[in-house]
């Protein structure tokens, strides 16, 4: 039984300058040979492998008709993500043996290939299909979104409020030594109409009780 190969032109050096053109060049109504050598100036023969290609990558269908994939791709924000789910469906069962097939070095692809599809060590065709798959990759953006950077979460700390100078100054002092005792004091004057006697009263009463520290 002769070997089923996964997506591959021979051509597979042409790639990156075809997907290229796909964004610069506008959408076609048919993607056909004249439309490759006319617009997008592939005149070569080694193209022409690069139909069959687009379609098993789905960005035209059996019609050659542009699909919305092919359309997306355009977007260089889009295009990379959209090269990679391409990938992963065109060649599904190498992802399914391995997830990370696109980070293979050529050497440990090949050896995968040749295990998936039952060839022969010297068949070139396993070769075509490691360098279409890597020309492909290339494009291809597995990494997924750009990562917002993440919220502040509900430990994190408050900033701190900075109180002008002039204001602490204001600010009573208190001592946190001391507790906050309130006391109230009669007193008993002697019945005289010495004023000295008095003065000498308040006096020693704003001294050592009013004044305390």
């Amino acid at each position: 039984m002769a070997a089923k190969y996964p997506p591959y032109i021979n051509g597979y050096g042409n790639i990156p300058k075809l997907f290229n053109a796909l964004k610069e060049a506008a959408v076609p109504t048919k993607f056909t040979t004249d439309f490759m050598h006319t617009i997008l100036g592939f005149k070569s023969s080694s193209y022409r492998p690069m139909i069959p290609l687009l379609k098993k990558l789905g960005f035209i269908d059996q019609s050659n008709v542009p699909t919305q994939v092919y359309r997306d791709y355009r977007d260089a924000s889009l295009s990379g993500e959209i090269m990679a789910e391409c990938l992963k469906k065109a060649y599904s069962a190498l992802f399914a043996s391995n997830e990370y097939a696109h980070k293979l070095k050529r050497e440990e692809l090949l050896e995968k290939l040749r295990s998936l599809t039952g060839a022969a060590a010297e068949d070139k065709n396993v070769t075509a299909v490691a360098g279409t798959f890597m020309e492909l990759v290339k494009l291809g953006n597995f990494e997924g979104k750009t990562k917002k950077s993440p919220k502040k979460t509900l430990t994190e700390k408050p900033k701190e409020e900075k109180v002008p100078l002039q204001e602490l100054q204001q600010t009573p002092h208190h001592n946190p030594a001391k507790l906050g005792i309130s006391y109230t004091i009669n007193l008993n004057l002697p019945a005289t109409t010495e004023i000295e006697v008095f003065n000498a009263i308040f006096k020693s009463l704003k001294e050592h009780i009013i004044n305390e520290k």
